[in-house]
């Protein structure tokens, strides 16, 4: 895994259409919670209809977004079903925040189609960090609701 400097982790979250709204030194305390994580290809990122327990930013590599089909051992190994693909992620996307806020399962499954790098935000930490900050949560909510316009506006999801 490649070692990701601090400003460049601050650049990818300033991209981030959930941290749209934060100030930099909000963005500089993210930063801190933020790990670097590594995928192979097949590996699920997200389990569909499992509680969600972290938020993945796609730096490196793609992963097909599905619901109702992918089959898992462990986390490993997917195997195709009748789910339907909604979408390719890639370099600067963003899978798991509703579950990173909520607390509540995921609604499709994202499976790496290719090797990937990612920074990655526990939601334990996420949450920790929010209780010591409570000036974020109304700036998070900004960018959570550009985020959810950004989605409203896009047809590939729409059945």
């Amino acid at each position: 895994m490649a070692e990701v400097s601090r400003a460049e982790t601050l650049r990818i979250l300033d991209s981030v259409p959930l941290f749209s709204g934060l100030t930099k030194r909000q963005l500089t305390t993210v930063a801190k919670v933020v790990d670097h994580a590594s995928f192979q290809a097949g590996d699920v990122l997200v389990k569909e209809l499992e509680v969600g327990q972290r938020l993945i930013i796609i730096r490196e590599g793609t992963a097909e977004v599905n619901r109702r089909g992918v089959v898992t051992q462990q986390g490993k190994g997917a195997e195709q079903g009748t789910g339907r693909r909604l979408a390719t992620v890639g370099p600067g996307d963003v899978v798991g925040e509703l579950s990173l806020i909520d607390g509540k399962r995921t609604s499709a499954s994202v499976v790496a189609d290719t090797p990937m790098e990612t920074l990655v935000i526990y939601r334990t930490r996420f949450t920790k960090l929010l209780d010591s900050t409570p000036a974020m949560c109304q700036r998070l909510l900004v960018g959570l609701a550009a985020r959810l316009r950004a989605i409203d506006q896009r047809t590939d999801f729409i059945g």
